[in-house]
């Protein structure tokens, strides 16, 4: 046998106590399955990150058995076909995970208002930089000293130029 690890998450629909005969029910789905129950636990109610079948909030339920790969394949699908089921995922239980305690915190988009001041308290100090040098050199500023030019000199420039091979004038 080897140890696997079944979460899932039960609609709001469901008051506290049918979420307890839910869980039963499937503990005993999975023993009817040849599966033995280790730990069962409702880890809470939380805010999904997306709605799933027009549902926003959903009970969290973590159980951990043993059972031989051979059931897991059809032990997986008569889960799915499971009505009050959400989604549920079921993988190979990691060495320790029995003993470990879990904390399910509730999803903020990163972006949303719920997020902003998660956001500012994290916000490392500004820190300041050192102008980066322009990748082309700046044209030399017009000096006082030289006439500005007039119009009619910077047109019959902008002919010349024109007139003329421009790979004369480069």
């Amino acid at each position: 046998m080897k140890g696997y690890e079944l979460l899932y998450i039960v609609g709001t629909q469901f008051t506290d106590q049918e979420i307890a005969d839910i869980q039963g029910k499937i503990n005993t789905l999975l023993e009817e399955a040849g599966a033995k129950v280790l730990k069962s636990e409702n880890l809470g109610k939380l805010k999904l990150a997306y709605p799933i079948k027009k549902i926003r909030h959903g009970s969290y339920i973590l159980t951990y058995f043993d059972a031989e790969p051979s059931t897991v394949k059809d032990l997986n699908r008569r889960l799915a076909l499971r009505e009050e089921m959400l989604r549920h995922t079921l993988l190979e239980r990691p060495v320790g995970a029995l003993e470990h305690k879990f904390e399910l915190t509730s999803y903020v988009a990163p972006l949303s208002e719920e997020a902003k001041p998660e956001r500012e308290m994290k916000r490392p100090a500004v820190k300041t930089f050192k102008k980066a040098e322009p990748l082309l050199p700046s044209p030399p500023p017009a000096s006082a000293s030289e006439p500005a030019m007039s119009m009619e000199e910077l047109d019959q420039k902008l002919d010349k130029i024109l007139e003329g091979d421009i790979a004369e004038n480069i």
